[in-house]
């Protein structure tokens, strides 16, 4: 099958790693009831994957994440395993579908719990899809990765396409959900700009999503 480029579609669910819910079940109910195509036909810790059958024990035996395949326009997702490091955990998917297809914003909106920091969507323009598997990296790049190695940075510096905020900072933005018009408060946004990784933070965070500076020195 010939390679084509495509614009994909991604999602990312940043929650807290510590009140995290058991993901794959969640994923597993609202991709039945809101996106079939996301339940995942094939998964494993490593490409190709190759696992087929029991999710759950997949989940539970994969070291940092476990990455998932589904029915195209869902090409490629990601569910980061509980007890890795960091005190951010990150969820992601891929697909060739519209940032407005109402069917992935209510997927998205059932996969939050309490623990949900952040959920955006973005467009990565210009991926190379070969068969089923998509290749970046983008021509265009998505929004930027908002925690490294488990350690949330804040806000992201400019809006993605649309995006729903979780208990920890919809009483700072005024609400759930970004509507148009100004960004966040600079004091949320994540400076990413900065060389010194140190510096990268926002300046004003959430409590408990930033690992310490003892328990990053100890880890380096």
């Amino acid at each position: 099958m010939a390679e084509r480029k495509l614009d994909v579609l991604v999602v990312h669910w940043y929650e807290r790693r510590n009140r995290s819910p058991d993901v794959v079940a969640r994923w597993l109910g609202a991709a039945r009831e809101h996106l079939p195509e996301a339940v995942p036909l094939r998964f494993g810790d490593t490409e190709p994957l190759r696992g087929r059958g029991d999710l759950f024990q997949a989940y539970a035996r994969a070291d940092t994440m476990l990455l998932l395949a589904g029915t195209p326009p869902v090409y490629h997702a990601s569910l980061a395993v509980a007890d890795a490091r960091g005190p951010v955990a990150v969820h992601t998917l891929h697909a060739e579908l519209d940032p407005g297809d109402e069917r992935v914003r209510r997927f998205a909106l059932a996969l939050t719990h309490p623990g949900t920091v952040y959920v955006s969507a973005s467009v990565a323009g210009d991926m190379v899809l070969d068969g089923t598997t998509l290749y970046g990296p983008a021509v265009r790049p998505e929004e930027p990765y908002l925690a490294p190695r488990g350690d949330w940075l804040g806000l992201p510096p400019e809006p993605p396409v649309w995006c729903w905020f979780g208990p920890a900072y919809a009483r700072r933005v005024g609400g759930e959900f970004y509507t148009g018009g100004p960004w966040v408060p600079e004091r949320l946004r994540a400076r990413l700009s900065e060389v010194d990784p140190a510096r990268r933070h926002a300046r004003r965070m959430p409590r408990g999503l930033r690992r310490s500076v003892f328990v990053v020195a100890s880890r380096t």
